[in-house]
């Protein structure tokens, strides 16, 4: 037999019956093929430069370590996760020599794993190994796949993992080479399962609405704005928020917008901005699964346990799409059930945390939660109950906190439910603070579901923090609410019986006392507050209702300011006294006269005021109201200063500051506006000396109290006393203080410190 071959130059030659090859360099394996498994990248990658860059930095930083790098790419379902890997392997794959292997692992299903040994021979295979060749052992297979990858640097892209024993296994053998993961789950424990690796994590973000308008035209095939009218593009304006910065929604209501049958974009827009959840835009009807958001959904929730689904679906039911732990800590029936829950609901992407204490859900998981509570009529009735006297029974500690004056909703006389809430005023108001826009929501929810009296004592009880906060816009817009709500009450068209703990309760007499209606919804130790049978108790006086209503909304205008506001403050307080005095109540009727006054004294007409307030008091008659007493010698001191009494005004301000000061509860802040009263009648009786050191008290006192604008105006105020004593140092340096404080709650007082700091800052 001759072995030789002519006609050219070989390397190696080799005849046998069955051969099996292996080019070996340098003494390491080299796999025969240069796999290329990543599917197509998407055509067009909007924003998403944060993600590029991290995983730039990481493949650049390879080679240093002796295992390959592993990243974790990760994020709420429907982010673009996918994608925004593909885009980035799609530009760097060439800097691995190795090749691009890839794998769903959870091909079944978002959270059902693949099979580890399955995804091994897919990459095997790929590398150029026939199936009848590999190892049957698992292990076996693993390290041969090491072996495999162990010459030249892969990337190695794992989409869709579900548990961290999935990814340790499929870790190549380079030390150059790296791994990018892709996962709904934050996949903590992968640190524990790659004991020779440190995983590095980047949590991709929504796209803002400028990048999803961007490829909500591109999928529809625009290239602009420019190219729809000036009523589309204000209809795309509208429309854009709605895809709560998931790429997977633009790209679907791109490609519906597209689709000649539906008309065209405006089209589109318009039907989707009719149409009660977002998520049936996305749907098409002979292909639900593939072309909709809700399988995407979907998948996620059916892998959370009873627990967290439940508290999945209520939070769905809270007004907007963030809340504080406290709110899951409810609907979980306590704070070790709610921590359980919460981190269950965190590492599965469906919350996120935007500020310690606070969880946040993508705008349209939360639109997918509340549907799924919705469905459940009975279900989801009981668990609004349940938000909605949460944010109540919170809003009520605060108001009680933050001042001891009458209520009438009959959740103040549930005394056992405000304790304990909050320990201190400024505790309260920074808990109420970020949930703000929640209460107002809320408000306007429970307005739409016909809950009047819900309303009324919504609005009654977050007047102390909107007071203090100042946050007047949503303030009337709650009172307004809450006079059309006593408004329907008035005519017997609200849907709503009382025998609820936000309920306003007992008939209101001269007394000034509402009677408790019913036991508040509260089982034990859980925490949980459970659905109460409405129309168990009677309703207080519909009339004093819509006068304290009235005078809500009137409190709350006056305190706005502005010409308008006080005008509309006075036409409110004028409803009020006519509606409590067809009431018989006495207390309202005083406390309508007294913002009467303190109008007229706003509008120039100190004596007109001083009339209102006269009468006020003796509207009281010998109802025990030490607290009006007390604020009604306050508006009376204010009154004589303006009409240039000067002495009647600082012995009312001072009677006033003893009054708070001996309540039972001594009203620390109402004296602290006194003392302030007090100091500025002083300066307008050319007594400067005798100012300052009533405004040191009054400054202490408003410390801690949640009152800046307050301290603000004191400080000011003792600013102006030193300059009229003569010291300009001490004169500026309050000043300063008040427009730093000024400046930081937005209010037009800047402007006056400003000016006597002579243009500076």
């Amino acid at each position: 037999m001759d072995n030789s071959i002519s006609g050219g130059s070989y390397r190696d030659v080799i005849q046998a019956g069955h051969v099996t090859v292996r080019q070996c360099v340098s003494g390491e394996v080299r796999a025969p093929r240069v796999p290329l498994m990543a599917p197509a990248a998407p055509g067009r990658l909007v924003d998403r430069l944060p993600v590029r860059a991290a995983l730039d930095r990481i493949a650049d930083a390879r080679g240093e370590r002796a295992p390959a790098k592993v990243v974790v790419v990760t994020g709420p379902p429907g982010i673009g996760k996918t994608g925004a890997v593909l885009y980035w392997a799609s530009l760097r794959g060439a800097d691995f020599p190795g090749g691009v292997l890839y794998a769903d692992m959870s091909p079944r299903g978002a959270l059902e794993p693949a099979d580890t040994r399955a995804v091994l021979e897919s990459f095997v295979g790929a590398l150029g190994t026939p199936r009848a060749e590999m190892p049957a052992d698992e292990a076996a297979l693993a390290a041969y796949y090491r072996h495999l990858t162990a010459h030249e640097p892969c990337l190695v892209l794992l989409d869709g993992v579900v548990t961290a024993a999935q990814v340790g296994p499929l870790l190549p053998g380079h030390p150059g080479g790296m791994v990018v993961v892709t996962s709904r789950l934050l996949l903590g424990g992968l640190r524990g399962a790659l004991p020779s690796s440190e995983p590095e994590y980047v949590r991709l973000a929504g796209l803002d609405d400028e990048s999803c308008r961007e490829l909500f035209l591109h999928t529809a095939g625009l290239s602009s704005p420019a190219e729809l009218s000036a009523h589309g593009q204000e209809l795309l304006r509208t429309v854009v928020p709605a895809f709560a910065g998931l790429p997977a929604a633009a790209r679907m209501a791109g490609a519906r917008a597209a689709d000649p049958l539906e008309g065209g974009v405006e089209e589109f827009a318009r039907r989707l901005l009719a149409l009660p959840t977002f998520q049936e835009a996305l749907t098409v009807s002979d292909d639900p699964h593939t072309y909709s958001l809700r399988p995407v959904f979907e998948d996620s929730y059916a892998a959370l346990e009873p627990a967290a689904a439940a508290v999945f679906r209520g939070l769905g039911l809270n007004p907007t799409s963030e809340f504080a732990d406290g709110l899951v800590d409810e609907l979980a029936g306590g704070a070790d059930a709610g921590a359980r829950v919460r981190r269950t609901l965190l590492g599965g992407n469906l919350l996120e945390r935007p500020a310690p204490g606070r969880c946040r859900m993508n705008g349209l998981l939360h639109e997918y939660a509340g549907t799924l509570a919705r469905a459940d009529a009975d279900e989801a009735g009981v668990v609004a109950g349940r938000v909605t006297d949460w944010y109540l029974r919170r809003a009520a500690a605060a108001e009680v906190l933050v001042s001891s004056r009458w209520r009438l909703s009959r959740i103040f006389h549930e005394h056992a439910l405000l304790e304990g809430v909050f320990a201190t005023e400024t505790e309260a108001l920074d808990a109420l603070e970020p949930d703000r826009e929640n209460a107002a929501a809320l408000t306007a929810l429970e307005f739409a579901r016909g809950h009047d009296h819900t309303v009324c004592a919504l609005a009654e009880s977050l007047r102390g923090f909107f007071f203090r906060r100042k946050h007047h816009t949503l303030w009337v817009e709650v009172c307004e609410l809450a006079v059309r709500a006593a408004e329907r009450v008035v005519r017997g068209g609200s849907g709503e019986a009382p025998g609820r703990a936000g309920s306003a309760g007992g008939p209101g007499g001269s007394g000034g006392g509402a009677a408790p209606v019913g036991a508040p919804g509260r089982d034990g130790a859980g925490g949980g507050a459970v659905g109460v049978p409405r129309g168990a108790a009677p309703v207080c006086d519909a009339g004093l209702l819509l006068a304290r209503c009235h005078y809500e909304l009137a409190f709350a205008l006056f305190d706005q300011g502005g010409a308008e506001s006080v005008e509309r403050a006075r036409h409110q307080y004028g409803l009020a006294l006519r509606q409590a005095r067809a009431a018989g109540h006495a207390r309202t009727e005083s406390t309508a006269l007294e913002g009467l006054g303190q109008v007229a004294l706003e509008q120039g007409h100190p004596q007109d005021a001083l009339d209102h307030f006269r009468q006020a008091l003796r509207a009281l008659g010998e109802l025990p109201h030490p607290r009006g007493r007390a604020l009604l010698e306050y508006h009376m001191g204010r009154a004589a200063s303006a009409a240039h009494l000067h002495e009647e005004a600082a012995a009312s301000l001072l009677g006033a500051r003893r009054r708070f000061a001996a309540l039972p509860e001594p009203d620390r802040y109402n004296e602290a506006r006194a003392l302030t009263r007090y100091a500025q009648a002083r300066l307008a009786a050319d007594r400067a000396d005798e100012a300052v050191a009533p405004l040191d008290e009054a400054i202490a006192l408003f410390q801690g109290r949640g009152a800046p604008k307050e301290e603000a105006d004191a400080r000011l105020t003792r600013g102006d006393a030193w300059s009229a004593c003569g010291d300009e140092q001490r004169a500026r340096e309050d000043w300063r203080a008040a427009l730093a404080t000024y400046r930081r709650l937005g209010s037009v007082g800047a402007a006056g410190a400003r000016e006597r700091l002579g243009g500076e800052g």
